[in-house]
């Protein structure tokens, strides 16, 4: 078969007459295992069974990953996963950029990929699939029930064996095999296929399989395939490249011990060719390579193509992607008889072109990461003790007087745990100092910059991005330690570089910011160079000469600290390349720029580790030492602990010895006391995420303890005006409701007919769902067909119990009525055990549980993650919905014996995750709230829509009620306002209920909103001008008063009721977003 760059060509000068293509690669289970017995041996060793399952089990999340890729990045072409996954899961951007490229490096060892899309590659060919018995009975299972997959297999015949050959067809055989039996591998494809003939050319195909082995196990595997006459293997596997306590590697060894499959096998890829080379493979036939390596290689994978891949998902996790793509490697040997291996075309795309470094010079690939290169002087980095707030790709603010520089610094926004922060962090080496604060900006960003003017606390924050296709143009300034709203960029972009400057003006120096590059939120990537003008805005700037290339994410500095002058440093293009090249740039009197390409010059200094120059996300810091260059990525390779840190001013590196932090997303300073990291941390694929904590980069091992900084305070934008208000208790009270005897809204005694409610209508996720326009345009909507996680099976009753702890205190609402009625509460509020509540809700108690915050359930909004970390990872939401979280404001869970909810409108958006039972709910959009008995100021009604009162029905004759039934699995928008109530059709109800931001940040009420219903702050603000205009009429005639008032009423009515005609009041609040 062909390697998976070849051409057609170079398949017919590969393969034999007859060849033979082995996969070793499980299919996950699509229905019920049924019970195998193995004949391999007589004695079972039960650790090694279970074992085994635990390995088994990682194919299912693998499988669907590929599945999202087939659906997502093959349209139009044939699609098999499809049929090995029981529901389509679409998956982040990185998990499937990551598992294309994997598919990329290694077609996947699917044969129906081959013999369906390619049957011209497959004459004289046969497909031979090895994996564990139980998962080759599951994929015959579905081959039988597929007619798309049996079709192309003519002449399917099964041997009804529970072990060893299990089927065989012209093109194919399913053989059932542990591979720690290889012996009794060698012996059914001998009888069976004669594959120790000459004639036989064979290619084996292994794809994270071995790693899971012990070492001598999988050892025993290659050296067999090694005693093949013509053979080749493939093999896809994660390694090592800077050791097990690099933090990516640590975070996947840790993930792969908790699923109890740790990775026994995994090693260096020099290792890995050695155990080849061991095995009795030549070595000259053996070829290894970095998935990165690959990526980055254009004979690999061409401009294009990577263009290619963010028209079908804006991406912008490349640190992420090239962490995973760096442990991950691609090896391929081959053995035959008089080979002659100068001539080796169709390996051009493993081997790489000639330009390329060789295996035995490759910093990426040797036994020493930095061969020939003098180094500076070792550095630690012990972290800082105390409290710290996750989060990455923040902007450093400088304190906000100058008093206070070097004794304070603050990190302003990035990405948080959860989302996109506002806040900002202050951190400090003393106590009294005024927290430092961050502009009111409408939402969270990330990828933006903050630069300091001059010698003042003055600054100027540009840009940044909420997704990657949603860049912002917004500038903010702080003058006097005050934000205001600056001129606005020319276009939105994040990941541009901006550096202070001191112009040589007259009558007095001039304080401004040169900013270069960045990426719009269409991805286009950016040569633009920009000057601050003040008051003016933004001006171009030309260039003179050599203009560097277009690019995102470069690393740029001044040559001195106040100056006209600086240097430029890689960056990355739009093709996905990380450009190596080195420049110095000149502004001249007459505003134009100088540039000169000054690479070869510090290349030559570096030698056979310049690859280490050019950097993706990097930062260049002024320090005692120089200016250094930490972190980011570089192309091809993955960056050291022996040389992630480079002194500009000598070009030799510092290596870090110790425990580190991960350079990625950090924010990185000289301050008094040492260089300070703060932030930073990265997803590790689907491994879990790995969060920095605040560190100090210095040759000090004591110097964290000695320096005195530490996390002082968080602060969110204008919290200082912040006030608490309390929503006084209003007269509104219903009339004595009408009930009636089948539940449903009242008929009544009077001849008004209420309104039919409308059908809330139903999407499928598994056609695809773009979440973001369905919030802007502010319909509820239910989505089916989505896969929530195993919480809809495992949630029982005796499983919550088990997996929090009966003795788990929470608090309920107890009443004796059907329905709860929060204005006048018909409730109490009782602690109860978790246990005892479970079994009064199944015994038909009339309670609820609406989850609280467990450490500050009056200050901060309930979490999953936090409060219920015991069944936090059996839910999950669809990918599709990934706009929830990167917006999230909390995520109670909910679990309700019969009692209906009272009705009540809420300020955030949400969705409501139906987990177990079914629940019948009623909405009404914004625009009838004044049909429906609430109170000035309050969110909650006493109306019962249910059971509707007799003199209700003339208030609720002019609403517009929508309906929906909720199954386990449903998931339904509930956009911001609805008015909405919920009542359990039967038994239990439990469900997850997350809410997010989608308006303006400044739009939300400035302080606590631990229930996600406080009203906007126009709305709070609005009340308190009605009092004072009300009060400003206290000196007039009662009748005068009232006159004018009633006038000001109706002008306002009119006026609310022009925004309804225009609008509608849920578009214009799904509009701000």
């Amino acid at each position: 078969m062909a390697t998976p760059e070849s051409s057609e060509d170079d398949v017919a000068h590969q393969v034999e007459p007859k060849s033979m293509y082995f996969a070793n690669d499980a299919m996950p289970q699509a229905q019920e295992v049924r019970p195998v017995r193995t004949r391999e041996s007589t004695v079972i060793d039960p650790s090694k069974v279970k074992r085994d399952e635990y390995v088994m089990d990682t194919n299912n999340s693998s499988i669907v990953s590929k599945r999202s890729v087939e659906k997502l990045y093959f349209g139009g072409e044939p699609e098999y996963f499809r049929y090995f996954v029981s529901k389509f899961k679409r998956r982040s951007p990185l998990i499937n950029r990551g598992y294309w490229l994997r598919m990329k490096a290694v077609d996947d060892p699917l044969p129906w990929l081959y013999l369906g899309k390619h049957p011209g590659l497959c004459q004289n060919t046969t497909f031979v699939d090895v994996d564990y018995p139980t998962l080759m009975h599951n994929k015959l299972g579905i081959v039988d029930k597929t007619e798309e997959l049996k079709v192309l297999l003519p002449k399917l015949t099964k041997t009804n064996a529970d072990s060893g050959l299990l089927a065989s067809s012209d093109p194919y055989v399913a053989v059932g095999c542990d591979l720690y039996n290889v012996e009794i591998l060698g012996h059914i494809l001998q009888d069976h296929l004669r594959i120790g003939d000459s004639s036989v050319a064979v290619l084996l195909v292994s794809e994270v399989s071995t790693a899971y082995m012990e070492r001598g196990a999988a050892q025993r595997v290659l050296g067999w395939a090694a005693t093949l006459s013509d053979v080749r293997f493939c093999l896809l596997e994660q390694h090592l490249p800077d050791g097990a306590s690099h933090p990516f590697a640590e975070t996947m060894l840790a993930h792969f011990e908790k699923l109890k499959t740790p990775l026994t096998a995994v090693g260096t890829m020099p290792e890995m060719k050695r155990r080849f080379a061991d095995a009795g493979w030549p070595d000259a036939g053996i070829d290894i390579r970095s998935l990165w390596e690959l990526w980055s290689d254009p004979t690999f994978l061409t401009a294009e193509q990577r263009r290619t891949l963010d028209k079908v998902e804006a991406f912008d996790e490349w640190e992420e992607f090239a962490l995973f793509a760096s442990h991950y490697f691609l090896l391929l040997a081959e053995r035959k008889a008089d080979q002659d291996w100068s001539y080796r075309p169709y390996r051009a795309s493993l081997a790489g072109s000639t330009s390329r470094l060789s295996l035995s010079s490759s910093p990426g690939t040797a036994d020493s990461p930095v061969p020939d290169v003098p180094q500076e002087q070792p550095l630690q980095c012990p972290e800082l003790p105390g409290k710290h707030v996750s989060r990455r790709f923040a902007a450093l603010v400088p304190a906000t007087s100058e008093i206070s520089e070097g004794e304070a610094v603050g990190l302003l926004g990035g990405y948080g745990a959860q989302e996109r922060l506002t806040d900002c962090d202050t951190f400090s080496r003393t106590e009294d100092l005024l927290p430092i604060q961050g502009p009111p900006m409408r939402t969270g960003i990330m990828c933006h910059t903050v630069t300091r003017l001059g010698a003042t606390s003055n600054c100027i924050m540009t840009g940044g991005r909420t997704s990657p296709d949603k860049a912002t143009a917004e500038c903010w300034i702080r003058s006097d330690g005050m934000w205001r709203r600056a001129q606005s960029l020319p276009e939105g972009r994040y990941r541009h570089c901006a550096v202070p400057l001191k112009l040589p003006t007259a009558p007095r120096p001039g304080h401004t910011v040169l900013l270069f590059g960045g990426k719009t939120s269409e991805g286009h990537v950016l040569d633009e160079w920009l000057l601050w003008m003040g008051e003016s805005g933004w001006r171009t700037i030309n260039v003179a000469g050599d203009a560097p290339p277009a690019r995102f994410g470069a690393a740029m500095i001044t040559d001195s600290r106040e100056g006209v002058s600086g240097v430029l440093i890689g960056g990355m293009t739009s093709a996905g390349r990380v450009l190596n090249d080195f420049w110095h740039w000149h502004l001249e009197a007459d505003m134009t720029l100088h540039c000169r390409n000054v690479t070869a010059r510090a290349s030559a200094v570096l030698r056979t580790n310049a690859s280490i120059l050019g950097r993706f996300g990097a930062q260049l810091v002024r320090t005692n030492r120089g200016i250094l260059m930490i972190g980011g990525i570089c192309g091809g390779r993955i960056l050291t602990s022996q040389d992630e840190i480079l002194n500009m001013k000598t070009l030799r590196t510092h290596p870090v010895h110790g425990k580190r932090p991960l350079f990625i997303g950090a924010s990185i300073t000289d301050v008094d006391g040492g260089i300070i990291v703060l932030g930073g941390g990265a997803n590790c694929f689907s491994f879990g995420t790995y969060w920095n904590k605040p560190s100090i980069l210095t040759d000090d091992p004591e110097a964290s303890l000695k320096c005195g900084w530490h996390l002082l305070t968080t602060q969110r934008p204008e919290s200082g005006m912040a006030q608490s208000w309390d929503v006084p208790d209003r007269s509104f009270q219903p009339p004595q409701q009408y009930q009636q005897p089948n539940g449903h809204i009242g008929q009544g005694p009077s001849d008004l007919r209420l309104p039919e409610p409308t059908r809330i209508p139903r999407r499928s996720l598994s056609q695809g769902v773009d979440f973001e326009p369905v919030v802007n345009e502010g319909k509820p909507v239910v989505f089916s067909d989505g896969d929530i996680g195993p919480c809809t099976t495992m949630w029982s009753n005796s499983y919550l119990k088990e997996a929090i702890g009966v003795d788990r205190k929470v608090v309920v609402h107890s009443t004796q009525n059907e329905t709860m009625d929060f204005k006048n509460k018909n409730f109490n509020y009782a602690t109860q055990d978790l246990g005892a509540f479970l079994d009064n809700c199944a015994s038909g108690a009339k309670l609820y549980l609406r989850s609280l915050s467990r450490n500050a359930p009056s200050d901060q909004p309930t979490n999953l993650a936090d409060d219920y970390p015991e069944i936090a990872a059996d839910f999950e939401l669809p990918g599709e919905l990934i706009y929830v979280v990167e917006n999230l404001h909390s995520s109670p869970l909910r679990i309700s014996g019969p009692v209906t909810m009272w009705l009540h409108y809420d300020v955030m958006a949400n969705v409501l995750c139906q987990v177990r039972g079914r629940k019948r709910l009623l909405l009404y959009p914004p625009s009838d709230v004044s049909h429906l008995g609430f109170d000035a100021g309050a969110s909650s009604s006493s109306v019962d829509v249910f059971n509707v009162a007799p003199a209700m029905r003339k208030h609720l004759v002019n609403t517009h009620p929508y309906e929906a039934i909720l199954e386990p699995g449903d998931i339904l928008f509930i956009p911001p306002m609805w008015v909405h109530t919920a009542a359990p059709t039967e038994g239990m109800s439990v469900a997850v209920n997350i809410f997010f931001r989608n308006l303006q940040q400044n739009t939300y009420a400035a302080g606590r909103d631990v229930y996600g219903n406080r009203d906007l702050g126009a709305y709070e603000r609005g009340r308190k001008d009605i009092d004072r205009i009300v009060k400003s009429f206290d000196n007039l005639p009662a009748d005068v008063s009232g006159f004018y008032l009633e006038r000001l009423a109706n002008e306002l009515l009119e006026k609310a009721r022009a925004v309804a005609q225009t609008s509608q009041l849920h578009t214009m609040y799904a509009e701000l977003s």
